[in-house]
């Protein structure tokens, strides 16, 4: 049943987006446009990043985002909270070894959460390069 879940659901993604590509941890960046690019995962039971991603970079152990949300919520993603408004840019970190999803995280927070879990990535891949 979960297989052809997943295979509805990649299906799914594949025929409505403009451009897909698999990141790592079961993962993948959605581009729907350059107002609409998010991070989405392949399980049901995995957070999203929504959009609008704005940067990115990913290893075997962890995904890191910059976003700038919509601004307005999408019903197609969980309920966000935005603590310094919708005109802020957000840091997101995706732990893969414990299932963590952290964001939407302030610059300082974001570099926190780097140095706990040594991450060694840097935010310089942008969508559609």
């Amino acid at each position: 049943m979960r297989i052809l879940l997943f295979l509805l659901l990649a299906f799914s993604f594949s025929t409505c987006s403009d451009r897909t590509r698999d990141l790592s941890g079961g993962y993948f960046l959605r581009e729907e446009g350059a107002e609409m690019v998010d991070i989405l995962s392949y399980s049901s039971t995995g957070r999203e990043i929504p959009a609008n991603v704005i940067s990115y970079n990913y290893d075997e152990d962890f995904i890191i985002a910059c976003q700038q949300p919509l601004k307005s919520d999408n019903i197609m993603y969980t309920n966000t909270q935005y603590f310094y408004g919708r005109d802020s840019i957000y840091y997101w970190l995706i732990v893969h070894h414990s299932k963590l999803v952290l964001g939407p995280l302030s610059k300082s927070q974001f570099v926190d959460a780097l140095s706990k879990y040594k991450v060694q990535l840097m935010l310089d891949r942008h969508p559609y390069d």
